[in-house]
């Protein structure tokens, strides 16, 4: 997966390289997943939060250590943020915490911003709106 060429679904939009592009977002997300550990905290244990965070520090790790050889950056992908992406693509719970609700809705904005399609949004928009109707 993370050397998918991915078309976005404007016409003429060239097709980028979704491992840079991940790249791009752990480094704009470090800063809001340090930010949402008080707030979880403070809540409980939310999986979801700890997911995100655990996909956000794959990500930190990516762009801090990858090779600059691709095929070689692609295995590191693999390694680094590939394991938690694949685990909220597949997203099936709601979000515990307000906390873990509001990351997941940050992550949305964030794969909104730099991605056509993201494999994320529609598991992570799921649990968050599962968390705020159980609000109601």
């Amino acid at each position: 997966m993370p050397n998918t060429q991915v078309r976005a679904a404007a016409e003429g939009m060239p097709a980028i390289n979704l491992s840079r592009r991940l790249a791009l977002l752990g480094g704009l997300s470090a800063a809001a997943a340090l930010a949402a550990i008080p707030r979880a905290q403070a809540e409980g244990h939310d999986p979801l939060l700890d997911a995100i965070n655990a996909y956000r520090a794959g990500l930190a790790d990516f762009n801090a250590y990858s090779p600059e050889d691709d095929d070689a950056a692609d295995a590191y992908a693999d390694q680094s943020y590939g394991p938690p992406m694949t685990a909220l693509g597949e997203w099936e719970a709601p979000a515990t915490t307000r906390a873990g609700a509001m990351e997941a809705l940050r992550l949305i904005a964030e794969e909104n911003s730099l991605f056509v399609g993201s494999p994320l949004v529609e598991p992570l928009l799921a649990a968050a709106l599962a968390y705020f109707e159980a609000q109601s």
